[in-house]
């Protein structure tokens, strides 16, 4: 994972990531990636699978097929959160003075092989450039997802978030967080100010952080590759851009003081902001089977040839003035 970043624009010092509050202070320990969960990582797979009875009706039958229906060659490190690289040791490839390149061999039991993550800092501005490859053992498929996490600003509504154009957004089929979460679960929006919220009405999703505590996810798919964030209280701006032919879409995770137990504690305050090929983060099952956002066209999982892995480049900027 990468953390404690600083980029450097002028003569300010930004640090533009979050990392958990937890981290170092006397909680309890986590088990897994929620014990050190840090500023940008990789996801492959993306998710964690939910239970069928955890989400509405429309995408209960995406959880709930068998396994051989789709990919047999599912193992037990595709149901870990987010994926076996965010809990193994990676190994040191190479280091210099701007780039350092890491690797992780999955286990053999895995369809996927190795993944590589190039990490470099741009020498003439103040931007980080990423390459995640991935390599598989045969011929698959697996959600994958990007996921860099901003610190939000403490005054509601100050981060303004321009996506650019998408083909419709969806809120997350099961909350995420019950008898918090306030979008419409499962429903369908076309505009970022306008989400369906589970009460009725609307409310904007494109100014955070919420005046309310809540946790919410909402998928911006058919997206163009690149989405803006400024901070109306720090004024500086950020722009991510990837690949969009490989990940089509554009997941928003933002944790708005909603959680309540350890280590949460009603004290997270961040947005993910997470390229993605998947259903959510509701794991292999749901982006590999039929499900209500491939069947409107939207790939939610990324083909992966032995003979040609895949390779996603993207880029992390301060915008300059």
């Amino acid at each position: 994972m990468l953390g404690d970043v600083t980029l450097k624009r002028g003569d300010r010092q930004i640090r533009p990531f979050y990392e958990a509050p937890w981290l170092g202070d006397d909680s309890p320990g986590q088990a897994g990636l929620i014990g050190h969960m840090r500023s940008e990582f990789p996801c492959v797979p993306f998710g964690v699978p939910y239970a069928p009875d955890t989400v509405e009706e429309s995408w209960r039958q995406s959880l709930d097929t068998p396994v051989a229906d789709y990919d047999p060659a599912l193992d037990a490190s595709d149901d870990l959160l987010h994926g076996y690289g965010c809990v193994a040791e990676w190994t040191l490839v190479r280091q210099t003075a701007h780039e350092i390149v890491i690797a992780l061999d999955y286990p053999v039991s895995s369809s996927i092989a190795r993944v590589v993550r190039m990490i470099r800092a741009d020498p003439n501005s103040p931007a980080i450039d990423f390459t995640l490859t991935v390599h598989s053992r045969r011929q698959t498929r697996r959600p994958i997802g990007l996921h860099p996490n901003l610190a939000l600003p403490s005054i509601a509504g100050a981060l303004r978030v321009d996506p650019g154009s998408f083909d419709f957004g969806i809120v997350h089929p099961a909350g995420p967080e019950p008898g918090v979460s306030r979008a419409a679960p499962g429903a369908i929006f076309v505009e970022l100010d306008k989400v369906p919220l589970r009460a009725g009405g609307t409310a904007t999703f494109d100014r955070l952080p919420f005046a309310h505590d809540t946790e919410e996810i909402i998928q911006l798919c058919g997206v163009d590759g690149s989405v803006v964030l400024a901070d109306g209280e720090s004024r500086v701006a950020y722009r991510l851009t990837w690949d969009a032919s490989v990940l089509p879409s554009l997941l928003l995770w933002i944790s708005n003081r909603g959680r309540t137990y350890s280590p949460w504690n009603g004290r997270n305050l961040c947005v993910g902001i997470e390229p993605i090929a998947g259903a959510f983060e509701l794991g292999c099952r749901a982006g590999l089977a039929a499900n209500p956002i491939n069947e409107r066209g939207i790939s939610t999982a990324v083909p992966i040839d032995p003979e040609q892995p895949v390779e996603i480049a993207y880029r992390f900027e301060v915008l300059t003035d």
